[in-house]
């Protein structure tokens, strides 16, 4: 759980200004535009739940590797990064549904992206991150949340809320009759957690980095190809970030309300107090910055592993 909470990243909005051009011969233009409407469920679902499980992080003086783990393991990011291969490849496939690639290179460019995000590669980066980040104290301190039977039972909700997720539309339904329905109380809770988790500032980082993979990834492959670099793209989505950020509050919101419906107010305050802890506020960050370079290392990897030939899709 990097920031306390993870599901704010799958309803998190793409900059306005996402829309790049992939010039092809004949001139015309094809855009990719990512939007809320646009981003295909499966991998907003997952940057959804990577957050919310990232959001129960913590983080400075080096702890052992197994440590490391051992906190990416009981929060549930080790097996949520298993899954972006599979969603980075989706994100390609639409974005180049209109025939702009041929089925072939499409094929290899799913390639490249299978092997610049695989699991075991950005466990490692994440692992390197929180070796470093992370001090002992700190840890032993996560560590007892994580076990506590409180922390088991809200991973255990998170891990729920992931592996059932089907329909956006239908969690944010849900959620907001939740919240609704919902005391004062809960509803100050929740938006606690959402802050102190740093959810939305999560979400707001996959979906940059992400997004910046797949549009890289499909226009390197794209003869006479003029986007962007990946400097210029970035920049671009940096400008937009914080009203990705504000849009992603809200949507963190609903999903926690959905994900921890059969928590006890007293449960989400026990939570509250140790997201807003000393080492719980660390945990958070680190665990941000380990998600951050994990997945940009591999938007790097993706794009250096597309060979740029003008004129041709050849990979």
């Amino acid at each position: 759980m990097f920031s306390p909470h993870a599901p704010p990243l799958r309803g998190s909005l793409p900059p306005e200004g996402a829309r790049f051009a992939l010039g092809r011969p004949g001139g015309k233009t094809s855009f990719l535009v990512f939007t809320g409407a646009s981003m295909k469920p499966n991998l907003r679902h997952a940057w959804a739940c990577l957050a919310l499980m990232c959001l129960h992080g913590l983080a400075a003086a080096e702890v052992p590797v197994a440590t490391a783990e051992a906190l990416m393991r009981k929060s549930g990011i080790w097996s949520q990064l298993a899954d972006l291969a599979v969603q980075v490849k989706g994100g390609m496939a639409q974005a180049s549904q209109d025939g702009s690639l041929p089925p072939q290179d499409l094929k290899r460019l799913e390639q490249v992206a299978e092997d610049a995000f695989a699991a075991n590669r950005l466990r490692d980066t994440a692992l390197q991150v929180l070796t470093r980040d992370v001090t002992p104290a700190q840890s032993v301190d996560a560590l007892k949340w994580f076990d506590s039977p409180t922390g088991r039972q809200i991973t255990a909700m998170e891990e729920a809320f992931s592996a059932n997720f089907d329909d956006m539309n239908r969690v944010m339904a849900d959620g907001n009759k939740a919240l609704a329905q919902a005391s004062s109380r809960r509803q100050s809770l929740l938006s606690q957690i959402v802050k102190a988790s740093r959810a939305a500032e999560a979400m707001a980082t996959m979906e940059i980095n992400i997004t910046v993979a797949i549009l890289q990834g499909v226009a390197n492959a794209m003869p006479h190809s003029t986007k962007g670099s990946a400097k210029d793209l970035r920049k671009a989505f940096a400008a937009q970030r914080p009203q990705m950020v504000a849009a992603n509050v809200g949507v963190a919101l609903s999903m926690s309300a959905v994900t921890y419906q059969a928590a006890s107010d007293k449960m989400l305050e026990q939570y509250v107090k140790f997201l807003s802890s000393k080492s719980g506020v660390a945990l958070s960050i680190s665990m941000m910055d380990a998600l951050d370079q994990s997945l940009s290392h591999a938007a790097q990897r993706l794009g250096s592993g597309i060979p740029k030939v003008p004129g041709t899709t050849s990979l």
